[in-house]
């Protein structure tokens, strides 16, 4: 990788982790209490997990629930970003609009983080929701998954430890903007068809994404780190998925293909392309974004009532 995305990375790593912040934009209009902060032990030493209840008058939680279902989130960021909490607006969206314990997931992010800790870790807080259920509130029975861009890779790659350790299976997982082939080469990261714009997801970034997390070559094409690269069998075995690709994001045409290979091995799935909009619309709508973001964040906080109803 070139030193001038090295720089570029650390630089980059160290402003978004101390500077993301959640876009002033409200997805819900019950009222929704603040995080609480837990550590949560993984093999790889304590994660800090942002734990938001849901309203009381929310669909899931309505009528005194004892213990509502979980749902377990993973932040963005190209796995060099460490800022759960640029999610804040989406957690508080399904803790008021569908009635889920949200737990937000701090995982390890930076420049010096290499594949596959961030996926074990996520795999390994997973575990821990379920042994904590009893303790902390929720229904360990009835758990959700979602992510966005790396936070979406990140869930399908819990998803495949599911797989091959046995565990109870997930209820559903809702995937936006999930990069799923590691080995596309970063020169192909172009405007898709149709859209004229430099894309946010850019060769540059892609680099910077296999120089630091997915660094080792020869394991890109791992179904823990390529989820479209998967076996039939393997996909077959999925939850209910909701999948959201950007318009003019360099990414919808591998998301697209992996939608496709989904349905071909008869996944429960819903795909949205979402208009007029790049890879960081959730984080960073701008004025023209917020209908797709709030779109977004109103149909996962359907899929999720509908799947733990």
């Amino acid at each position: 990788m070139r030193i001038s995305d090295r720089l570029y990375a650390r630089l980059l790593s160290s402003a978004a982790t101390r500077f993301a912040r959640a876009p002033a934009v409200s997805l819900t209009e019950r009222t929704v209490g603040g995080p609480e902060l837990l550590m949560v032990p993984t093999r790889h030493g304590p994660v800090r997990c942002w734990v938001t209840r849901p309203a009381p008058d929310a669909p899931l939680a309505e009528g005194g629930v004892v213990r509502p279902p979980v749902h377990l989130n993973f932040h963005g960021g190209a796995f060099i970003v460490g800022a759960p909490r640029q999610d804040e607006h989406l957690v508080r969206a399904f803790a008021g609009e569908a009635g889920v314990v949200v737990v937000n997931v701090d995982y390890s992010a930076g420049t010096s983080v290499r594949y596959p800790r961030a996926h074990e870790e996520g795999f390994d807080v997973l575990r821990w929701v379920r042994e904590a259920g009893a303790d902390l509130g929720w229904d360990a029975e009835r758990i959700s998954l979602s992510g966005t861009s790396a936070g979406a890779n990140l869930a399908l790659g819990v998803l495949e430890l599911v797989r091959r350790t046995g565990a109870p299976s997930i209820a559903a997982t809702a995937l936006i903007v999930p990069p799923v082939d590691q080995t596309i080469p970063p020169e192909a990261y172009v405007a898709p068809p149709g859209s004229t714009e430099k894309p946010f997801v850019n060769p540059r970034l892609a680099r910077i994404l296999h120089g630091h997390y997915f660094a080792d070559a020869a394991r890109r094409s791992e179904p823990l780190a390529s989820p479209a690269l998967a076996r039939r069998e393997q996909l077959a075995s999925l939850p209910p998925l909701l999948v959201f690709a950007a318009e003019r994001d360099s990414l919808r045409p591998p998301i697209e293909r992996y939608v496709e290979r989904l349905r071909a091995a008869g996944v429960d799935i819903e795909y949205r392309c979402m208009p007029g909009v790049d890879h960081g619309y959730t984080n960073q709508p701008g004025k023209d974004g917020v209908p797709a973001l709030r779109q977004t964040a109103q149909l996962i906080s359907q899929f999720l009532v509908r799947h733990h109803s």
